[in-house]
């Protein structure tokens, strides 16, 4: 093919297995011993005719696990070059969740109808459903496929459902009991087949009573900490009448997981998202970013008019200037290691109760105090050092360092702790403590250090004097 310089090794081989001569069953055996990861892989990288030959000889059912492993994105690009025959292939055989990521990313209404139409009746309605939800909420993720057994059925009956749903089920680690439409209880496969031998004993003498719920409404944040906490490889969705309607699985939890994470980088950065989208045009990137920057401006203007109100002295003591850069970084690394701190503990839901917030603030403020004298101790021989070396007059040298030293312990303990405070009060205002960003911190500490040094270095001057 002429496109195979541009196929890494793997994708050449199954390029390779694909225009051979061997008959289509032949090639299939040899396709079948590719993961579908690896499949996934390739197609990517194909042309349009080499994916062609590698529908014609999946099945359906692995086709569409091959779809599965795309990212919605990649699945929806290649989806706009295949025929419709194919993409109702795949469709059939597609879990909800997956087909309901795939349709999020068509943006054209009309192209939406198109692929919607393409789904059978049943697990359409199912896939509109989900789309009404917010990307962020349980329903947006849950799964409708699930075994459900009666309390009143035997062993045996209960494992002839499984046998018989199995096949069309993606998870079966867990059976869920429902009496009268309400979810009563739920057992492990494991817990069914070790009670084998004796099977006309009733579901419900197996079934565990202690069960931890959702609503579709619950945020994936919340959901993901329960299953952390109680070690849940799939979790429930009822609805409000305690109808088992879908069950959320780790895969998509940790998808959730990474997505949020994702999330919060872009926003310590100061940009709105962190998603790069090759068709996205140089104005809509600067239409995101610009906002972020201007805010950022107009807060650097007051680190601007201090050094400017403080000109005078800055005459007197030209050598302030020298440290100046020292201690605003030095209090904005500070700030941003208070801050990544008590994002990562509002992401584990860690700040819940008053205790643990008035808790987490000593202990910043401890971590400041401590923090700061060291580097003060250590500034201060260095800064005398300094002045020493230049010829300084020792009694003003002291002061001097004396200045800088004070000056950056107490910046230290502010900007510790200004990084815990402002998320914490962007949190009272029900807003996303993420938002408090790396660049927003910095400036801040920036203003609040300058105050501190500039405020110190007067003070010695006047003394002087």
């Amino acid at each position: 093919m002429e496109d195979w310089n541009n196929y890494d090794e793997l994708t050449q081989e199954i390029v390779a297995i694909l225009v051979s001569e061997k008959t289509k069953d032949e090639i299939r055996e040899l396709i079948d011993e590719y993961h579908d990861y690896e499949l996934a892989k390739a197609i990517k990288e194909m042309n349009k005719v080499d994916r062609s030959l590698l529908y014609d000889i999946l099945p359906s059912k692995t086709l569409a696990d091959v779809f599965e492993e795309l990212t919605p994105e990649d699945a929806f690009l290649i989806l706009e070059e295949t025929s419709l025959t194919v993409i109702t292939r795949i469709f059939r055989n597609m879990e909800v969740d997956d087909l309901v990521d795939i349709i999020e990313c068509v943006e054209d209404k009309e192209d939406r109808i198109t692929y919607l139409s393409l789904i059978g009746v049943d697990k359409r309605v199912t896939v509109k459903q989900y789309l009404d939800f917010d990307e962020d909420v349980v329903g947006s993720i849950m799964n409708n496929s699930f075994i459900e057994v009666s309390p009143n059925d035997t062993v045996k009956q209960a494992i002839k459902t499984v046998v018989l749903e199995a096949p069309e089920c993606e998870y079966i680690n867990n059976i869920y009991v429902s009496e009268d439409n309400k979810l009563i209880g739920v057992l492990s496969l494991k817990e069914l087949i070790s009670a084998g031998n004796d099977r006309t004993k009733p579901v419900s003498e197996l079934m565990s009573l202690n069960l931890h719920t959702v609503l579709p409404s619950t945020p994936n944040e919340d959901a993901l900490v329960i299953m952390q906490n109680y070690d849940f490889q799939l979790l429930p969705v009822v609805d409000k009448y305690q109808k088992l309607i879908g069950i959320v699985s780790f895969d998509d939890m940790l998808e959730t997981l990474s997505y949020e994470s994702d999330m919060d980088y872009s926003s310590l950065a100061a940009v709105s998202e962190i998603t790069i989208d090759e068709r996205e045009t140089v104005w809509e990137t600067i239409r995101k970013r610009m906002p972020w920057l201007l805010i950022l401006l107009v807060l650097n203007l007051f680190t601007s008019s201090i050094i400017t109100e403080y000109q005078q002295i800055l005459i007197l003591l030209p050598t302030l200037s020298i440290f100046m850069p020292l201690i605003s970084n030095m209090a904005g690394n500070s700030g941003t290691q208070s801050l990544g701190i008590i994002i990562r503990l509002f992401a584990k839901n860690q700040l819940d109760e008053k205790k643990s917030v008035w808790k987490h603030i000593f202990n910043e403020f401890l971590t400041g105090v401590v923090n700061g004298l060291i580097i003060a101790i250590l500034l201060f021989g260095v800064v005398l050092l300094f002045n020493t070396i230049k010829g300084t007059d020792f009694t003003e040298g002291i002061r001097f360092a004396l200045v800088v030293a004070v000056s950056i312990n107490v910046a230290l303990i502010v900007s510790t702790v200004s990084g815990t405070l402002i998320p914490l009060l962007i949190s009272l205002l029900k807003l996303d403590p993420a938002v408090a960003s790396g660049p927003f911190i910095t400036t801040i500490n920036d203003i609040l250090s300058l105050l501190i040094y500039f405020s110190l270095a007067t003070l010695m001057i006047t003394s002087l004097t």
